[in-house]
């Protein structure tokens, strides 16, 4: 199958033809001609759109890992169903299977699993044993086994010995250690942002000193660490800050950037989107963990995108069977889909500007903390990513969704995008 792609703004990074509108001659998956005007031949698909753009496949950095056990919630091929329609082309997976990906072996399966399904899917490690918080899994075996990203789960470890000195096994080689910063003594039996709506609502609110408090932390363990390193820090070890949801949070990490310490940061798509007003609803898709914050916060992440303090912009895909949705909002489980959403919840809040912030969030940057190869758009090279009209609108239906759960942020939200191809393996 023949495909002729007309007009079309080419957001490739790597690409000599980057920002430039091109026509693209694609068959079977694979870049035939790259142009300023190819002339249209018989039996060909055309594509055409109000303004189009040529996205590169997405690297998500936050996928919590449902398998093994957590088939009813994802099973291997839905979840690469729903990233190859979000145009998604590597997945992280959180160490949060049963049981956690805690062997070597187990680290290599999913490594493995990537030349099968025709996407990347990366394993990250626990960094204690079944996530219990109480003794050190093999960390340096698990990095000759192929792991680069290391994890308590998907969240925070509390005890701040272990982390300590996680941080001083780990700083000699070139891992990541992901947490999502979170104080869970603060935290505990919060349900949404802690302010006006938990006023209203009633429902017990989560301070933001829960996620700051925990940033300050593990940026004192970080400095302390590199000051008593003795010159044996890796220059590829980082700490990365998953999902921050608030302004003084993106503040308190700017502060340590400049300070020269190896950080970065992302946030998840749909609190570019959303903030604490959505939770007057009571529909258990709003909420999600950190929850949304104040117009303020999420305008601050939006700025943060922009001017690159934020690194990188995550789906944070994470299946909920209904019994744990459709429930008393109190008693629902956190969390929300969002595979097959994150391209056009990232592009939604940026419209007129400049979209190649984006796309270095969504693509350069993670593929560069996830030490990946960036595939060039190049004539006779395989074709990854979406074709992606910002001028059109398209609405985000259940039935469209491919994962085995249905808890999207997104249901029947009209997007001021819509996804007009993917290319994929």
């Amino acid at each position: 199958m023949t495909t002729l792609i007309k007009s079309v703004l080419i957001l490739d990074s790597t690409s000599s033809f980057y920002k430039k509108k091109v026509d693209l001659r694609i068959q079977d998956g694979v870049l035939q001609e790259i142009a300023e005007n190819i002339n249209h031949e018989t039996n060909q698909e055309i594509i055409e759109g109000k303004e189009l753009v040529f996205i590169p496949g997405i690297y998500d950095l936050r996928v919590h890992n449902t398998l093994p056990g957590g088939e009813h919630r994802e099973s291997w091929e839905t979840l690469v169903s729903a990233a190859k329609a979000g145009g998604v082309q590597g997945v992280q997976l959180l160490p949060t299977g049963n049981p956690a990906p805690q062997t070597a072996e187990q680290i290599q399966f999913i490594s493995k699993l990537s030349t099968v399904h025709g996407i990347d899917l990366i394993p990250m490690a626990p960094l204690t044993l079944d996530n219990k918080g109480e003794n050190f899994t093999d960390l340096i075996d698990l990095f000759h086994a192929g792991a680069r990203g290391f994890s308590h789960a998907g969240g925070s470890l509390q005890n701040t010995d272990l982390f300590l000195k996680c941080l001083q096994y780990l700083i000699t080689q070139p891992v990541t250690i992901f947490t999502q910063a979170d104080s869970g003594s603060l935290s505990l039996f919060g349900q949404i942002n802690e302010g006006i709506q938990s006023t209203l609502t009633g429902l017990k609110g989560i301070p933001e000193l829960s996620e700051t408090l925990a940033i300050k932390r593990d940026i004192d363990l970080l400095t302390y660490v590199l000051h008593n390193s003795f010159g044996n820090e890796h220059k590829e070890f980082a700490l990365h800050f998953y999902c921050i949801s608030s302004k003084e949070s993106l503040r308190l990490i700017q502060e340590a950037k400049e300070k020269g310490l190896p950080i970065t940061c992302s946030v998840a798509a749909h609190q570019l989107i959303f903030d604490e007003n959505i939770v007057e609803s009571f529909d258990t898709n709003t909420k999600v963990f950190p929850p949304y914050r104040t117009k303020e916060d999420k305008e601050a992440l939006c700025q943060g995108i922009l001017d690159g303090s934020i690194d990188v912009i995550v789906s944070d895909h994470h299946p909920v069977e209904v019994e744990l949705k459709d429930i008393e909002f109190d008693h629902a489980s956190f969390g929300v889909i969002g595979l097959q959403t994150i391209l056009q919840a990232s592009f939604e809040s940026f419209k007129s500007k400049d979209y190649s912030k984006v796309v270095k969030a969504l693509v350069d940057n993670p593929k560069k903390i996830l030490k990946v190869t960036q595939d060039v758009l190049k004539v006779n090279g395989k074709v990854f990513g979406t074709i992606l009209d910002t001028k059109d609108s398209s609405k985000f239906t259940i039935e469209q969704i491919k994962s085995n759960s249905k808890n999207s942020a997104f249901l029947d939200y009209q997007f001021k995008s819509k996804i007009i191809k993917t290319f994929s393996a």
